[in-house]
């Protein structure tokens, strides 16, 4: 299971919320890589989504008592799409919905992210790749203004 985000131009995003069915087909191939035209080292990140689970769940436990990490950290639900706010109707990406984030919602989940405690990793090699990437791949996508949309292959 792969965690899988893409940023996306705002001509996109219109389009998607034209025919909400075409977003999945225009940025993700089946198997969630991305389609041509999108970089693999600038416009995606990927993550082992159990490993990522396995994290928050962790942290959430130490810090909480509880292993429901999405109330404890309703920034990094969102930021995977696990919130459920955001999904995009009809459109499945291997586990299920895929879901959007505008330009906005995305600034405000960078914001978040950093307001949970999970900092600023590096990004190796250029790659947002890892879980300790997420942060740097959401503050860029809010710098650039592009929207993120993402699902589970």
């Amino acid at each position: 299971m792969r965690l899988n985000l893409a940023k996306i131009e705002g001509a996109l995003l219109a389009s998607m919320r034209v025919n909400p069915a075409t977003l999945i087909g225009a940025v993700f191939l089946d198997d969630g890589r991305a389609r041509q035209g999108f970089s693999r080292e600038a416009d995606m990140f990927v993550d082992d989504y159990r490993t990522l689970i396995a994290v928050a769940e962790g942290r959430a436990e130490a810090e909480h008592g509880t292993v429901r990490w999405k109330k404890c950290y309703p920034w990094l639900a969102t930021a995977t799409g696990e919130s459920g706010e955001n999904d995009v109707a009809g459109s499945v990406l291997g586990y299920g919905p895929a879901f959007v984030l505008d330009p906005a919602e995305v600034t405000a989940v960078a914001q978040g992210l950093v307001g949970e405690g999970w900092g600023a990793g590096k990004v190796r090699a250029g790659r947002f790749e890892g879980f300790e990437a997420l942060v740097p791949f959401y503050v860029e996508a809010a710098r650039q203004g592009k929207a993120i949309v993402g699902g589970v292959s």
